[in-house]
């Protein structure tokens, strides 16, 4: 087991190398929360992502002495947990990319109107990914938010590179329609979002 960089988490690693429950909880405890927000920007059905994220703990139980954790245990978790919710599409045969996908429809002109913070624009934000057509949606979420490649992404769902950058411009291109819509948001965050979301 490589132990992680970080002080607790390598604490974390040795005790449940040695089989310490507690520990596994204590992980729990820190990370279910976000491996679930992750899991839930791919497949956003609330028991099947919560299925995929207490499979990862189970793993991570189960494979206690032979991790292998070369970064943060955060990112070796986030990473298990995303494989696994694409391995959950691929074996539900969702990733035929001929298939005609279904547009994304308005969000709620009482959002758009009211929305007046950061957290509301956070909240508009995450509800326009989650509305996207879903293999679009998955593409967009591996590359801006998981940092997968186009050849990782390619590999992982065994499409081509250029299908992954034709997905990818066409949920820019939802996104900004819809964000533009977002009438109390200065155009200038708007250039700011979306600049950040290309790079």
């Amino acid at each position: 087991m490589n132990p992680a960089n970080d002080p607790e988490e390598k604490e974390w690693l040795q005790a449940l190398g040695h089989g310490d429950e507690n520990a596994l909880r204590r992980i729990f405890d820190c990370y279910y929360s976000g491996l679930l927000s992750d899991v839930d920007r791919i497949i956003p059905d609330e028991n099947t992502a919560k299925d995929i994220v207490q499979e990862v703990f189970v793993e991570l139980w189960r494979k206690r002495k032979e991790l292998a954790v070369h970064s943060s245990l955060r990112a070796y978790l986030r990473r298990a947990a995303v494989n696994r919710a694409l391995n959950y599409l691929k074996v539900q045969k969702r990733f035929a990319f001929s298939e005609p996908e279904t547009q994304l429809a308005a969000p709620p002109e009482t959002i758009l109107e009211g929305a007046s913070t950061p957290e509301d624009l956070e909240t508009v934000l995450h509800d326009a990914i989650q509305n996207l057509p879903e293999k679009c949606r998955v593409v967009f979420v591996l590359s801006k938010f998981e940092q997968f490649s186009h050849k990782e992404i390619a590999e992982q769902l065994d499409i081509s590179v250029k299908t992954i950058e034709n997905q990818i411009t066409k949920a820019m291109k939802i996104l900004r329609s819809h964000m533009i819509q977002y009438r109390n948001l200065s155009q200038i965050v708007i250039i700011g979002l979306f600049w950040c979301l290309n790079a």
